[in-house]
C-alpha cells in the first residue's frame, strides 16, 4: 500500500520524527467506534515517530464548540498537522480557524469539513458505496415481493449522512414494490437530530404510533440507529418476536450481539486499522514533502479535496464469527 501513493516510509526521514500531529475526534461516548479509531490512529502515527496530541469532544452542540477550542489549542501547542473528524463542520467554519491557519496540514478523517478551502486531504470509506451496499442487501432480501420499508439517516451536521442516504435511496426508492407507511422519504424527513440511540428510538416509536404492524425492512445508517430502532420495536405493542430486516454500520459490540440474536440483519465493518494506516501515511507524506498520489477527489463546495478511500466489508450472521 505504501508504494501506491507515497514514497516515504516510517524510517526514511529522521527530520520528520519530532513533528507534532493533532488528532481531533469525537469521543466514544455516543458512538463507540471513535474509541477504536483513536487507538488505531494514535498507534499508527506513533510508529512513524510523531509526537501525537489526542483531543476528543462529545458529539453535541457544546462538543462542537469545544472542538473549535481544541483546534486552537493544538495549533498553539505547535501542531503543524491536524487530523480532524468534525463534530459539526459549520461551527468550525463559523470560527474561521482553519482558513486563518492554512500553513497547517488539514486532513479530514472519515467526515469532510464542507465549504472550507483549507482542507488538504480526505481519508474515509466512501459513504455513497456504503449506502449502495446496504440498499442492495435490502433489495436482495425483498426480491420481487411487495414490502413495507422505513428510512432513517444521520444528522445534518455529518456530511456523510446525506451522501449515504441519497445513494441508498437512489436504489431503494426506485423499487415500485416498496411502500413507506410513514410517508417519510426525503433526507430532511428522515434525518435524526444526532447519532444517539435515544433519538433513533424516539423516531421509530413515533412512526409506529397508530400502525397495525411493523414494517418489513428498515434502512438504518449505523449500529446506534439500529439499536434505537430495535429498542422501540421491542417496547411496541406490535412486537410479536419477529424483527424487520434492519441494516447497520460500524460493527459495534451491541450490533454483533444483535446480529447473533437475529435482531439486526447486517452491519458494515470499516477496516479501521487500514484507514488509520492510510491516514498516518498521508500525514507522513505531507510532513516530509512527498507527493500523495490518488485519482480520487471530493468536492467540499469550495475545493476538490484529494481523497483516499479504504475498504469495508458486509457482515451478517454467516460471517460474523470471523470478527
Amino acid at each position: 500500500m505504501a508504494l501506491m501513493f507515497c514514497s516515504c516510509s516510517s524510517s526514511s526521514n529522521e527530520d520528520i520524527k519530532k513533528e507534532k500531529v493533532a488528532l481531533l475526534l469525537p469521543s466514544g461516548t455516543m458512538v463507540s467506534r471513535w474509541a477504536v479509531d483513536a487507538n488505531y490512529l494514535k498507534n499508527a502515527l506513533l510508529r512513524y515517530g510523531f509526537d501525537v496530541n489526542l483531543y476528543q469532544a462529545e458529539e453535541s452542540a457544546n462538543g462542537a464548540k469545544e472542538q473549535v477550542k481544541q483546534i486552537k489549542e493544538a495549533i498553539d501547542a505547535g501542531c503543524g498537522t491536524l487530523v480532524i473528524t468534525p463534530i459539526d463542520y459549520s461551527v468550525i467554519n463559523e470560527d474561521g480557524i482553519l482558513e486563518a491557519n492554512q500553513n497547517c496540514n488539514i486532513i479530514c478523517y472519515d467526515r469532510m469539513i464542507m465549504e472550507n478551502p483549507a482542507i488538504d486531504f480526505y481519508t474515509t470509506c466512501d459513504p455513497s458505496k456504503i449506502g449502495e451496499m446496504q440498499a442492495q442487501f435490502l433489495l436482495n432480501v425483498a426480491g420481487n415481493n411487495n414490502m413495507e420499508i422505513e428510512y432513517f439517516a444521520g444528522p445534518m451536521t455529518d456530511k456523510n449522512a446525506p451522501t449515504y442516504f441519497e445513494s441508498a435511496y437512489g436504489l431503494l426508492g426506485a423499487n415500485e414494490s416498496f411502500t413507506v407507511p410513514s410517508g417519510k422519504k426525503s433526507y430532511s424527513e428522515v434525518a435524526l437530530a444526532s447519532w444517539s440511540v435515544e433519538d433513533a428510538k424516539n423516531a421509530m416509536t413515533e412512526r409506529l404510533n397508530g400502525k397495525s404492524s411493523l414494517p418489513d425492512l428498515i434502512l438504518a445508517p449505523n449500529d446506534n440507529v439500529a439499536s434505537g430502532i430495535i429498542e422501540a420495536i421491542e417496547e411496541s405493542k406490535l412486537f410479536t418476536g419477529t424483527y424487520p430486516v434492519i441494516t447497520g454500520q460500524d460493527m459495534s459490540d451491541e450490533a454483533k450481539n444483535n446480529i447473533k440474536a437475529g435482531k439486526q440483519a447486517m452491519t458494515i465493518y470499516k477496516e479501521y486499522e487500514d484507514l488509520a494506516e492510510t491516514t498516518a501515511m498521508v500525514v507522513s507524506c505531507f510532513i516530509s514533502g512527498k507527493p500523495v498520489i490518488t485519482s480520487n477527489t471530493f468536492d467540499n463546495g469550495r475545493v476538490k479535496v484529494p481523497a483516499k478511500y479504504t475498504s469495508f466489508t458486509l457482515v451478517t450472521v454467516h460471517n460474523i464469527g470471523q470478527y
